[in-house]
């Protein structure tokens, strides 16, 4: 799959800072902000799936060893096993997710979910091939990404493999690109609609948290 920029490329967005992004993302989940998400997912499954999360069995990739690094690259940010609710039977063993945090600075915040399909892009002239985005990419081997958007106490699980077919088969509009500045190169992304969403990748599960 292959992402192009019309020319000429966008010069009057304003930068943003990745490396700050992810340092608050670490933070967020070292304060325990993410458990409420956690544990009301978890109520979620139960009451809908008959399922529930093995907490005993969670496994956190925020550090800088090896490991941690192997596993965020290939998008694994946690783990866990999904058991049957009645049983204790496992239904799903070593379901991996990708913290997705939105975080706003400014007093607009945007109620929808949005997909990174390009993440470093040099322009137009450079020469260089696009990099893929995390919906998009191949190397990605995530069971499901878990988008929060804090300041709205909401959260979103997507199943990794139906957003990036959704993608392969056009059914996201991609009329509307956010272009993000980050030194020497810009990161696009789609924002799309929870009804969309839902309706392309309909495993989708939707949830406010307190």
């Amino acid at each position: 799959m292959t992402f192009s920029v019309s020319k000429p490329f966008l010069k009057n967005h304003s930068l943003h800072n990745f490396h700050q992004s992810s340092a608050n993302e670490k933070q967020f989940i070292n304060e325990g902000k993410h458990l409420p998400v956690i544990h009301h997912l978890n109520i979620v499954f139960q009451e809908n799936y008959g399922l529930m999360i093995d907490f005993d069995s969670i496994q956190e990739y925020y550090g800088n060893d090896d490991l941690s690094i192997f596993k965020n690259k290939s998008g694994i940010d946690a783990s866990f096993n999904i058991l049957n609710m009645k049983t204790g039977e496992i239904k799903k063993e070593n379901f991996t997710l990708d913290w997705k945090i939105r975080f706003f600075h400014t007093s607009i915040v945007y109620d929808d979910f949005l997909a990174e399909i390009v993440s470093q892009d040099f322009g137009h002239y450079s020469g260089k091939i696009p990099v893929p985005g995390w919906a998009v990419c191949n190397h990605k081997v995530n069971d499901a990404i878990l988008y929060i958007i804090p300041q709205l106490n909401k959260a979103a699980l997507i199943m990794r493999k139906e957003l990036k077919s959704g993608f392969e088969s056009r059914r996201f509009p991609d009329r509307n690109r956010k272009i993000a500045k980050n030194g020497k190169y810009n990161t696009i992304s789609v924002p799309i609609s929870w009804e969309r969403l839902i309706k392309v990748c309909p495993s989708t599960i939707l949830f406010n948290y307190e």
